[in-house]
């Protein structure tokens, strides 16, 4: 009977500890961005803008830049939003992120964007763009912290 008892205490002891001692999971959070983008592009072509970070409830200012290279004439401006996913931390922005697309766009067009760095950060991007933009090319953007 006292056996049982100890059994039955020390198993309670080591589940509770157990409890205490296990890592806990640490989930990425997500965010908001949204940015202007200007780009010139006759074959390579650049790219500059700003941008902000909204995580956690507060706003970080982003400095954006970027080359692209491919079948490739534009003169055009950019306004995208959307979501930031698998970010930590706001330096987890931080990076070049990549991607390959093709669009076509006169005057005012749609334009959507799926990006990645390499900290597995992702950018899910919606929004208009004016100007003339015909590409076929694969695209980098920096962002950076301002």
């Amino acid at each position: 009977m006292i056996q049982k008892k100890i059994v039955a205490l020390t198993s309670a002891f080591m589940m509770i500890a157990g409890l205490m001692l296990a890592p806990t999971t640490a989930y990425a959070g997500q965010g908001k961005i949204s940015m202007e983008l200007l780009k010139a592009a006759f074959v390579v072509g650049g790219t500059g803008g700003k941008g902000t970070l909204t995580f956690d409830g507060k706003t970080y200012p982003l400095r954006i830049g970027g080359l692209s290279a491919g079948w490739q004439i534009s003169l055009s401006k950019a306004n995208l939003q959307g979501a930031v996913k698998n970010i930590n931390q706001p330096s987890d922005i931080i990076g070049v992120y990549s991607a390959a697309g093709a669009g076509l766009a006169i005057a005012a067009g749609a334009k959507t964007a799926v990006m990645i760095n390499d900290k597995g950060v992702t950018l899910e991007l919606i929004g208009t763009q004016m100007g003339v933009d015909a590409s076929l090319n694969l695209e980098g953007l920096s962002i950076k912290m301002r």
